[in-house]
């Protein structure tokens, strides 16, 4: 019978009611009882490394959860994370940059209602969660609603619904229907990739959002607090305006300063093309990385972790285009 460790981080699945609202409760080991079936599954040992919501969830927390995994790797056949859905996704892309070249599963998990609740699905998710943990599969993932999602790859797009990840840009890795595990596709494996821990991030990373009215002052702002990189939402296939408010000379501006500038749309499929009109075209003139079909939780997470590896801007590009885990299709 394989081992598997519970590591805990809270969330609303071990959420319970206060007199301000749900606040993290319960421990792994309390909310395996809830899940008697379990008993039949592995060997299950849980610790508890945080309990906290995943809106107070930090950079360095995906680090304190990296090394847990690391070194839990060390005797446990697989890892089983339970976390608040809020920042899943980009908690799932950390871990899958900072520990490339798994030979085991690693799991996410968590829920849209309590698990103490009769309508809770946070059961169903930590028993798939654990049947995927005990599987044949290898790397990062989400496991959420009966999906199983590539950790690079999972966007939350629902706020109550139980089907709250989806996939984004590429399949599902496979299905848990009942006792089986379907797998219908692997991620690509990195050719003469090791296992190793590799959390180094660069924190100061902001994220963008473009609206129409959008003004240029802000990228000096940007500067003056000591980002060292900045994603931007930007429209469709990857549009930035230079009439009136004219954002181009900024984004040179950043580019001088020794800022790296990653476009994303915001858009949820399909990803960026600065190919196709001349708002795109302009902007990659000015020497901006075009984020390709990567979800927007993992450019940001990626760019934070490029940046803690290298400053230079060239480096940086390289890196950003390069196809590290599953999370942009290879050029």
């Amino acid at each position: 019978m394989k081992k598997i460790l519970l590591l805990s981080t809270g969330g609303t699945i071990a959420s319970a009611p206060s007199k301000e609202g749900l606040v993290p409760k319960f421990s792994g080991q309390e909310m395996i009882k809830i899940i008697p079936e379990l008993k039949n599954t592995c060997h299950i040992d849980c610790k508890e490394i945080l309990n906290i919501d995943s809106s107070n969830m930090q950079p360095e927390d995906w680090q304190l959860i990296a090394g847990a995994v690391y070194e839990g790797l060390k005797e446990y056949d697989g890892i089983v994370i339970t976390h608040g859905t809020d920042t899943m996704a980009y908690t799932s892309s950390a871990l899958s940059f900072m520990l490339r070249g798994l030979n085991k599963p690693v799991v996410l998990t968590g829920s849209q209602v309590p698990i103490e609740s009769s309508l809770t699905d946070g059961k169903k998710n930590i028993y798939d969660a654990f049947k995927v943990a005990t599987s044949e599969l290898s790397g990062v993932y989400m496991v959420f609603n009966g999906k199983i999602i590539t950790g690079t790859r999972a966007s939350k797009l629902y706020t109550h619904k139980y089907d709250a990840f989806h996939s984004i840009n590429l399949p599902e890795i496979g299905y848990v229907e009942g006792e089986n595990v379907k797998i219908i596709g692997y991620p690509s494996k990195i050719k003469g990739e090791d296992f190793q821990l590799d959390d180094k991030l660069e924190t100061n990373v902001f994220l963008l959002k473009l609206i129409p009215g959008t003004r240029p002052e802000i990228f000096d702002v940007l500067i003056q607090l000591g980002y060292k990189g900045v994603v931007i939402e930007a429209f469709g296939l990857g549009g930035i305006p230079y009439i009136r408010r004219n954002l181009l000379p900024e984004l040179e501006k950043l580019k001088a300063a020794g800022i790296a500038v990653v476009v994303t749309t915001q858009i949820t499929y399909d990803g960026v093309d600065l190919n196709v009109y001349d708002v795109g075209i302009k902007a990659l003139k000015t020497g901006v990385i075009p984020a390709g079909d990567m979800v927007k939780e993992a450019v940001v997470v990626k760019l934070m972790w490029v940046l803690g590896h290298t400053c230079d801007l060239k480096e940086v590009k390289r890196m950003m285009l390069k196809n590290y885990c599953g999370e942009v299709k290879n050029s």
